[in-house]
């Protein structure tokens, strides 16, 4: 077992395509390590990836969530995450080796969830998801959910 260490996290903005708009993450195990392209993948295949997984429930869909690209010591995880139900997280988990990152694979059904790095950006989603859409459910303010997002540089 590896000694726990922090892990850089960015936030690279809001994706959006069709009507849907996801905050986009990245954690690295390695800083320096570079894998080409690996963000302008996942977001390209996103969109095909939403399709498929919306069909999974007919719950209310508000078409925000989230997007962690996890490039891990020795894969790619990448956690879609999105807003059903009121309060409900819809997640699915994608994995990747690190030399094809085009190569996506759905890891959902392996009972693999998020990680202790991952947690920290969920615990936030989730904390703004109650302030700013939970507690104003007359009036969510949706505009201040997406405007806001983990800023921390490493994730403890």
């Amino acid at each position: 077992m590896e000694q726990f260490k922090k892990r850089a996290t960015s936030y690279s903005g809001l994706y959006e395509f069709n009507d849907w708009k996801f905050k986009v993450y990245r954690i690295k195990y390695d800083e320096t390590r570079v894998i080409p392209d690996v963000e302008k993948i996942i977001k390209s295949k996103l969109p095909n990836l939403i399709k498929e997984k919306t069909k999974i429930n007919a719950y209310p869909n508000y078409k925000i969530g989230t997007v962690i690209i996890h490039e891990a010591k020795d894969c790619v995880f990448t956690l879609v995450n999105w807003w059903i139900y009121e309060n409900v997280m819809q997640h699915h988990v994608y994995f990747s080796e690190l030399d094809s990152p085009n190569e996506i694979i759905d890891y959902s059904d392996k009972g693999i969830q998020f990680c202790v790095w991952d947690l920290g950006i969920l615990w936030y989603e989730r904390n703004l998801w109650v302030e700013t859409i939970l507690k104003n459910s007359k009036k969510p303010n949706w505009d201040s959910y997406l405007k806001n997002y983990y800023q921390p540089n490493y994730i403890e």
